[in-house]
């Protein structure tokens, strides 16, 4: 009979560990199918949602992001106050503030020389690029120019909506309810303005706009 009680206690315990092993796999496999780290690494990498080429006013598909125009304005005026404006055309809306608007293809426009700017790139952003819980996240959004020429730029501005010290992205349209958000990028040299000699020049040698999400 004691025989018989210690193979019994033997076969139960191994079927115990048994049990033990499977629920330890099981449970490392749940751990690895919500890992909540990994998720939302996935989700918010920067990623490019436009690269300009010489385009003039542009105004992206209805489910895109991306450029719209490229302008001076004039560094007298207080961009983060100014730029609120959301026109689409500001050669028109910008009057006097506004030179050097790039409204053709291939652009080449004429500015004042001698006349300090700030260098504007206007850009739209769709719910999937800027959106966090329905409500729109311009930190999200930023862009990055190069010039070259009478003035050499290489500067990336995030849409935070302030002043920054080379610029700042200044949302002119920020409505939940919309589909868009608008944002007017400004770039700064934190000095005296961007300047053009006489008879100088200043290429837009490229434009990237990136989202996060």
């Amino acid at each position: 009979m004691e025989k018989n009680n210690k193979k019994k206690i033997g076969i139960g315990a191994g079927m115990s560990l048994g049990l033990i092993a499977v629920v330890m796999v099981v449970a490392n496999m749940a751990t690895n199918v919500i890992d909540p780290a990994e998720i939302i690494e996935k989700e918010t990498e920067w990623q490019t949602i436009y690269v300009w080429t010489p385009t003039g006013e542009n105004i992206p598909a209805a489910e895109a992001g991306g450029f719209m125009s490229c302008f001076l304005l004039d560094f007298g005026q207080v961009p983060e106050t100014v730029l609120q404006n959301n026109a689409t055309d500001w050669d028109t809306a910008g009057g006097g503030t506004v030179h050097g608007y790039a409204d053709t293809d291939g652009w080449n426009e004429d500015a004042v020389s001698d006349d300090p700017f700030y260098v504007v790139v206007r850009a739209r952003f769709t719910e999937t690029q800027a959106k966090s819980g329905g409500t729109w996240d311009g930190s999200r959004c930023r862009v990055t120019i190069t010039a070259s020429g009478d003035e050499t730029i290489s500067q990336t501005v995030c849409g935070n909506d302030t002043a920054e010290t080379y610029g700042g992205g200044i949302e002119s349209e920020n409505n939940s309810d919309y589909n868009h958000l608008y944002i007017n990028f400004y770039f700064d040299d934190n000095d005296d303005g961007y300047v053009i000699a006489d008879d100088g020049s200043l290429t837009i040698d490229s434009i990237v706009i990136e989202a996060k999400y």
